[in-house]
């Protein structure tokens, strides 16, 4: 009987050192198996946070360093700095985001994104007259002083074309919009200005603006006005106040509707106003043409 008892006691001492070691090695599955689960948890919203970057500066209306966080302080994008493409003429852009968890234990998991942005730019070339017009520029008196050239009768205007955006883009991102019954000050940045059909904007007290001033209709200048950008007017144009613009002015008319200037008016070609008031448009309109993850 002991003998049997002392057999029993050496197998039930091996059953349970053969159940532990199992169990062991159960466990230390499934702890690796949790830890890479958790690790590639944490990747992904990694990734998804340096996702949030760029998407973050896309969204914005400028062009510069980003950072923030998603679902707590320990989820967080950075993004320095865009850098222009050499060569591109300030067109493409180089993004480059990091989206980062930061774990209890003190280590972090970071994912980094590298995205290449195409923006609307900013052509001064296209606006290389002082006054530029679709129906003929009449003239009236001689109190009216152009210095630069005038363009008259143009078929070739074109908004898209010339500030690389859209109509509504525009109007959707203008810093004030306004219609001809409430207009007013400030006037500056992206401004634009929706005219009731049938009526007329018009401009009779005191303003001094900037930047680029859309006018969505018919637009009359009679007040005591000085203007540093570009003036779009999608409409007919009368100018009969004392008026000085540095920059460039666009009638886009019928050509039934001509241009009418009289008063004292000064018309001055400056292209470093013209630069000024298109850097308001240069990154509006942003699109993403490639990306890629870089690898640790």
């Amino acid at each position: 009987m002991a003998n049997n008892r002392g057999v029993v006691l050496v197998f039930s001492l091996l059953l349970t050192l053969i159940l532990s070691s199992v169990l062991g090695a159960l466990y230390l599955s499934v702890t690796s198996e949790n830890q890479q689960v958790n690790q590639n948890v944490n990747s992904t919203r990694a990734f998804w946070l340096a996702e949030a970057g760029i998407a973050t500066v896309k969204a914005n209306p400028g062009l510069g360093a980003v950072s923030g966080n998603l679902g707590g302080s320990n989820y967080t994008y950075n993004v320095p700095a865009p850098q222009v493409v050499p060569g591109t003429n300030n067109v493409y852009w180089i993004v480059n985001s990091t989206g980062t968890v930061n774990l209890p234990s003190g280590s972090s998991v970071s994912r980094t994104l590298t995205a290449t942005i195409k923006t609307a730019g900013a052509d001064s070339s296209k606006f290389p007259y002082a006054i530029d017009t679709t129906a003929e520029l009449e003239i009236k008196g001689n109190a009216v002083t152009i210095n630069g050239t005038p363009k008259q009768s143009d078929n070739t205007i074109n908004f898209t074309n010339m500030f690389g955006i859209s109509k509504t883009t525009m109007e959707a991102s203008a810093n004030h919009l306004y219609t001809n019954s409430n207009f007013s000050a400030p006037v500056d940045g992206i401004t634009w200005v929706n005219v009731a059909s049938g009526g007329t904007l018009n401009i009779s007290g005191n303003l001094t603006g900037s930047g680029i001033l859309v006018i969505n209709g018919n637009a009359k200048f009679s007040g005591t006005v000085v203007f540093n950008g570009i003036i779009y007017v999608i409409g007919t144009l009368t100018m009969t106040g004392n008026v000085t613009t540095n920059g460039s002015i666009v009638a886009e008319s019928s050509a039934e509707a001509d241009t009418t200037l009289t008063g004292s008016v000064t018309i001055n070609f400056n292209l470093l106003q013209i630069e000024n008031a298109l850097a308001n448009v240069e990154f509006l309109n942003k699109q993403i043409v490639a990306w890629r993850e870089q690898q640790v």
